[in-house]
């Protein structure tokens, strides 16, 4: 009688793609959509004389993945800091403080909403900065 095989499993991990390739930015500009999110990675160039950035790279990805990376991302920057110490922002780099809505919008509950968040999101990163 032939011996029984045990069911294979599908294997799992990652690899990398034949394309595969390691870029550096310190720069990245976000693009939303009703779909998804797109990110312009790049980096700043000031051998020009004036401050460039040379952009290079575009990732759309879908808003459930925006969504996990936004966890992920605040657990790595949260160890970070716990092993490393607070990452110093330069002034002149801190977001700006938002701008209340005006004219048509100034009375747009959505529009306060938005408002109120990026205000109390900003207020929130300004004061794990200290």
């Amino acid at each position: 009688m032939p011996e029984e095989k045990p069911p294979r499993t599908p294997q799992t991990g990652i690899t990398k793609h034949d394309n595969f390739e390691s870029w550096y930015a310190n720069n990245v500009q976000f693009y939303p959509s009703e779909w998804d999110l797109r990110m312009v990675f790049g980096e700043l160039d000031m051998s020009e004389g004036g401050a460039i950035v040379q952009q290079h790279t575009a990732m759309t990805v879908a808003w459930v993945q925006a969504k996990l990376m936004q966890y992920f991302l605040t657990l790595q920057l949260g160890v970070y800091e716990m092993t490393h110490g607070k990452i110093p922002v330069p002034d002149g780099i801190l977001p700006p403080e938002p701008t209340p809505p005006t004219g048509e919008l100034e009375h747009d509950p959505v529009a306060i909403q938005v408002y109120e968040y990026i205000k109390k999101a900003r207020d929130q990163f300004m004061a794990s900065l200290s």
